[in-house]
């Protein structure tokens, strides 16, 4: 990290090419002209001038929706408590552009970040701060039989298309060497050495322990995903096999023909043969090497 700030001492950082920037279809021009112009005074401190504190890395969560990402969020934001917090869902780009900050470490989390890293790439390339990508998966069968209550009613929270679009970006951008990909079901399983190796990753030592993230009273927070503060727990872990689920696991397999494959891909099956062996009850309880 030394190494590649002191390359960028006394560089003059492009401006961020703002036909990169996703503006939402509904903005006025007023919005977008306001962005545009407010943008490089929220980056002043950047340039280390008047003793403000320049960036120099920003930590990204993001991936599958319901795998767990406000969960991660949390623990980063109470281990790291020196950092540019935001205590909600807040976009990589505006993180970065778009928002006041006197800190060296920035951490932000929206699932739906997938979708954008190649333009924070660009932007951070010719600037000393580095963007390290938490990238987290879980098991697509308890994603997609994730369920939220919104105004008194219960429903499912991720479509079918909606997981094939977040599949296809997690597979592009899982090998990059600015991303660490972690996987839901190992981070409850052992907290500690997921700790320990992001802790690597983003070259950041926690003041807070992982397994001690919901110790910390933080009103700022919006914990509305995480149905309240406990501790780490693997009961969510296969909630997939419940019989509530069985129909939407049908559906499911019509669906997104491609589900067993994936699974393969991702780690949590070796072949289709549990198909077979939910549909007869005989997979209920199947090995847990496979989450």
């Amino acid at each position: 990290m030394l190494a590649l700030q002191s390359r960028f001492t006394g560089a003059t950082a492009s401006a961020p090419d703002y036909g990169e920037i996703l503006f939402s279809e509904d903005w006025s021009q007023l919005k977008r002209w306001r962005r545009k112009v407010l943008a490089p005074i929220y980056r002043l401190p950047d340039r280390g001038i008047l003793g403000l504190t320049p960036l120099r890395t920003h930590i990204l969560v993001c991936g599958f929706p319901r795998s767990g990402t406000t969960m991660l969020q949390m623990m980063l934001e109470n281990g790291l408590p020196q950092a540019r917090r935001f205590g909600r869902e807040v976009g990589g780009w505006r993180a970065a552009t778009y928002s006041w900050r006197n800190h060296s470490i920035v951490i932000s989390k929206v699932p739906h970040d997938v979708f954008r890293l190649e333009q924070l790439r660009k932007f951070y390339n010719p600037r000393p701060a580095q963007l390290r990508v938490i990238l987290m998966q879980r098991d697509p069968r308890d994603v997609l039989t994730s369920r939220r209550t919104l105004q008194g009613k219960e429903d499912y929270v991720v479509s079918p298309r909606r997981w094939q679009r977040y599949f296809k970006s997690f597979v592009q951008e899982r090998e990059r060497t600015d991303v660490l990909v972690i996987r839901y079901e190992h981070l409850v399983a052992d907290v500690a050495a997921h700790q320990a190796q992001i802790e690597q990753f983003a070259r950041q030592q926690m003041a807070v322990p992982f397994t001690e993230f919901h110790t910390i009273s933080r009103p700022d927070f919006d914990t509305a995903t995480l149905n309240g503060l406990r501790p780490v727990e693997s009961s969510v872990i296969s909630r997939w096999r419940s019989p509530a689920h069985r129909e939407r696991i049908e559906q499911m397999l019509v669906q997104l023909p491609e589900l067993p494959h994936a699974l393969i891909d991702l780690g949590y099956e070796n072949d289709d043969r549990w198909i077979e062996q939910w549909r007869s009850n005989e997979g209920s309880e199947l090995s847990a090497a496979h989450s």
